[in-house]
């Protein structure tokens, strides 16, 4: 009886790795996953926030050929302050962008916060080829990017390839900072009991 459960326990020990090992490659080679790593491209889009103008905007897209999808509304109601940033895909196409960037402030007026997607960074490969417009202000402070100003959108124009893109986005990328209503911000927390205040 003894012998018969070394012997379990011994084909357990060589068999358990084994079917965790198989379980692990099957996970991996799942048709999506082996397509997300080495499928075709994804075809460039534009998503837009939704809001009273996006419609018409959408129409400026479609003429480009360009894939266009309006969003669903977001959870806080739609502002220009409050969705003032535009996310563009690592691998998204300068052409379409400076195109794009003509006549986009026109429908996102306060827009002024241009991020680049991070290639390296979480998310779907489809993300990397698509331009988002409307972009919630609150992430491109998390996220530490800089506002453009006026002569900034101008040099846009001067764009000649994939890589002037990326590095003319990149130069607007610091270290993240808070929200510009904390940067002022007591420690409101904080119980201050007199005379023993820190």
């Amino acid at each position: 009886m003894r012998l018969l459960s070394e012997k379990i326990r011994k084909r357990a020990g060589r068999t358990i790795p084994l079917i965790l090992l198989l379980a692990l490659l099957g996970g991996c080679s799942t048709p999506a996953f082996i397509e997300e790593l080495y499928g075709v491209n994804p075809e460039p889009s534009v998503n837009l926030t939704y809001h009273r103008a996006a419609y018409r905007c959408s129409i400026l897209v479609q003429d480009m050929k360009v894939p266009v999808t309006i969003l669903p509304p977001a959870d806080i109601p739609y502002s220009d302050q409050a969705f003032a940033g535009i996310q563009v895909g690592y691998n998204f196409p300068y052409e379409h962008f400076k195109e794009i960037m003509t006549w986009a402030r026109n429908y996102y007026k306060e827009a002024r916060y241009i991020m680049l997607t991070d290639p390296a960074g979480p998310g779907a490969r489809k993300s990397h080829f698509t331009m988002h417009l409307g972009v919630r202000t609150d992430r491109a402070f998390k996220q530490g990017w800089r506002a453009w100003s006026n002569e900034d959108f101008n040099r846009i124009r001067s764009i000649s390839s994939q890589e002037d893109m990326r590095q003319l986005l990149l130069s607007f990328k610091t270290e993240p900072s808070p929200l510009p209503y904390q940067e002022n911000e007591g420690r409101w927390w904080q119980i201050q009991a007199w005379p023993f205040t820190p």
